[in-house]
């Protein structure tokens, strides 16, 4: 539908007197550069670009045709056609004769090689890109000359020269003390020990940035942050922890005078890093109050993986303190808590997301329009006629397309809220279960409770991990699933066996949606052996086909009746779920319907995938 609408506005464009085209025609790049930093959609761009493109080069300057195709490149890179952007950057680059006279000249070769290496990973042109333009520099460029040698470091450690990478960090910082640029000197050294560090040489990173502190009082506060922060990072590794604590110390004196958007997240990694040592140290009370800290600044207001970090900390603290169940157990419970409330405020946070998101692009269709209109203004008397006319197939275009977009939008966005809300609600289910499971174990077996803790704290990193994700590899599925087994098994040792049949034997990794088989291996094993007085066997069974995976899980239980059917809506979920996906749901058959001597459930499912 927008196509078609730019499609009518260009037609428009085209119709209006001559005066129109001269006066676009006449702006200068600064203008269409602009329009790239206005939150354009993919379509106002291409209308852009077109506009653009149709301005004539012939009797301007080689400096303008370049100015020229640089923004041309940026209009190709927003949408995507990388080749063009790099088509469009040569013919920039064209224009340099000689030795380079301006800094804008050299970013015609910045962009250039920074597309080769970001967008097409085409790491050998970028080098090159970078070495011809260290040749046009001229000789006392010193500061364009060292980012061209930082830039030849970053294009060897991607290739795992690390030799060559550390030859080039060496003339970069070379050429930031001749400018004295104190910063990107600091910055170069962090850069080294990070070279030194994939070599395996700690001892050496640790020494790059010792000599750097010198330069501590030259630096902007950010700089010193990641120079202490990553120094702590050494010493943790090598385990010299005191020499750790006085690091991530000063890295934290540091982030607290950085403004608040950036000091939240650095203070809470401090915070745990610096509570990490001392359980190195195994000075557990003081690691504590600095755990502690984290929760007074508030959970919410760091990230996930610094709060995920945070609980485990506190949770490992509990555990080397030797405190009581209760305390384990109230931590646990704090957990799931937090787990629970984050899943809420995930899902609220991208239904407002969804929300403000199509309320800017109204917004921003809307001003567009008035723009098109505005420009247009002055000559609407002269073409009344056109504008009705096209006014007419606009209206026209829009009759015949409204209930099928309409319903289009309706379908897509029903489906994505539908993944996230069924993500939402089984990984808060599981985790109930199993720290109901926890709880039992540790009330009625304390001894075996540490053993417990630990196969739970696995299951829970899983979720953690996996909790955002659409798609996960199916070893890590069947292996989460395993544990959740083996839980479920050491509960009731004399309830049921298992066996997990993997028969898919591909060489490319496969990857499926995660948290589709729990609910039902869960059912088999309160409801199908519950009431059994003999042991059960519980069979999982999984197959490549085509298009899905096909999965059978089958027990020997009582079989499935109105009375233990698990109506869910965790499995509702599931099968709305499969029907999107797969177009076919859940079977669900009582094998007692299949012969006399059969007995049990078997649940038959088919599951997206995807390949790596």
């Amino acid at each position: 539908m927008k196509k078609i609408i730019v499609v009518i506005c260009f037609l428009i464009a085209i119709c209006c007197d001559k005066k129109q085209d001269k006066v676009i025609l006449k702006k200068l790049p600064s203008y269409f550069n602009a329009k790239i930093g206005t939150g354009l959609s993919q379509d106002s761009l291409a209308f852009y670009l077109e506009k653009l493109n149709r301005i004539p080069k012939e009797g301007i300057s080689d400096s303008l045709k370049a100015e020229f195709s640089y923004i041309s490149s940026r209009f190709n890179n927003r949408l995507k056609k990388y080749d063009l952007a790099i088509e469009n950057l040569k013919d920039a680059i064209s224009f340099s004769k000689g030795k380079i006279k301006s800094d804008r000249e050299v970013s015609y070769f910045i962009a250039l090689r920074l597309t080769y290496y970001r967008y097409k990973e085409d790491y050998l042109n970028a080098e090159g890109v970078n070495e011809k333009l260290l040749t046009l520099l001229n000789e006392n460029d010193y500061k364009n000359k060292a980012y061209v040698y930082r830039f030849r470091q970053r294009v060897k450690v991607e290739i795992k020269q690390f030799k060559e990478a550390l030859i080039a960090n060496d003339s970069a910082i070379a050429m930031f003390l001749k400018v004295r640029d104190s910063s990107n000197y600091v910055l170069s050294k962090i850069g080294r020990s990070s070279i030194y560090s994939s070599l395996r040489k700690p001892n050496k990173a640790i020494k790059e940035l010792t000599e750097a502190i010198k330069y501590e009082s030259y630096l902007r506060t950010i700089v010193k942050y990641e120079l202490y922060a990553t120094l702590g990072f050494y010493y943790f590794n090598s385990n010299l922890f005191g020499k750790a604590i006085l690091a991530y110390g000063k890295a934290l004196t540091f982030s607290k005078k950085l403004p608040a958007h950036l000091s939240q997240a650095r203070n809470a990694n401090n915070y745990v890093s610096i509570s990490k040592s001392y359980i190195k140290l195994n000075k557990i009370d003081i690691a504590k109050k600095y755990v502690d800290s984290i929760f007074h600044l508030g959970l919410n207001t760091i990230d996930h993986i610094d709060q995920r970090d945070a609980l485990k900390t506190n949770l490992e603290i509990l555990y080397k303190k030797n405190k009581g169940i209760e305390e384990v157990t109230s931590q646990l419970d704090s957990i799931y808590a937090y787990q629970e409330k984050n899943y809420a405020n995930r899902i609220n946070s991208e239904l407002q997301v969804l929300k403000e998101s199509y309320k800017n692009e109204r917004i921003l269709e809307k001003a567009r329009k008035r723009a098109e209109i505005q420009s247009l203004k002055f000559e609407r008397n002269q073409y009344v006629l056109i504008a009705l006319l096209l006014l007419a197939i606009v209206i026209g275009v829009l009759v015949l397309n409204f209930y099928r977009q309409k319903k289009f939008k309706i379908e897509q966005q029903n489906f994505l809220l539908h993944q996230r809300l069924l993500r939402s609600q089984m990984n808060p289910h599981f985790t109930f279960n199993s720290l109901s499971l926890i709880k039992n174990s540790i009330e009625e077996d304390s001894q075996q409770s540490i053993k417990y803790i630990q196969k739970f704290s696995r299951l829970l990193r899983t979720i953690f991990e996996n909790s955002t994700k659409d798609y996960v590899p199916i070893e890590d599925e069947l292996q989460s699933l395993q544990d959740y087994l083996e839980l479920q098994q050491f509960r009731f040792p004399e309830r049921f066996n298992f066996l997990i049949d993997n028969t898919i034997k591909i060489e490319d990794e496969i990857f499926i949606p995660p948290m589709l088989l729990q609910p039902f291996v869960e059912n088999a094993i309160i409801h199908g052996f519950g009431k059994n007085e003999i042991k059960g066997n519980l069979i999982i069974q999984l197959n490549f086909c085509e298009k899905y995976i096909s999965c059978v899980i089958d027990d020997d239980g009582i079989g499935i009746d109105a009375n233990n059917v698990d109506k869910r809506s965790s499995v509702k979920l599931i099968d709305d779920f499969l029907r999107k996906m797969i177009g076919e749901k859940i079977v669900v058959t009582n094998k007692k319907e299949l012969g006399k001597n059969s007995q049990g459930t078997r649940v038959a499912l088919k599951m997206p995938y995807k390949l790596l």
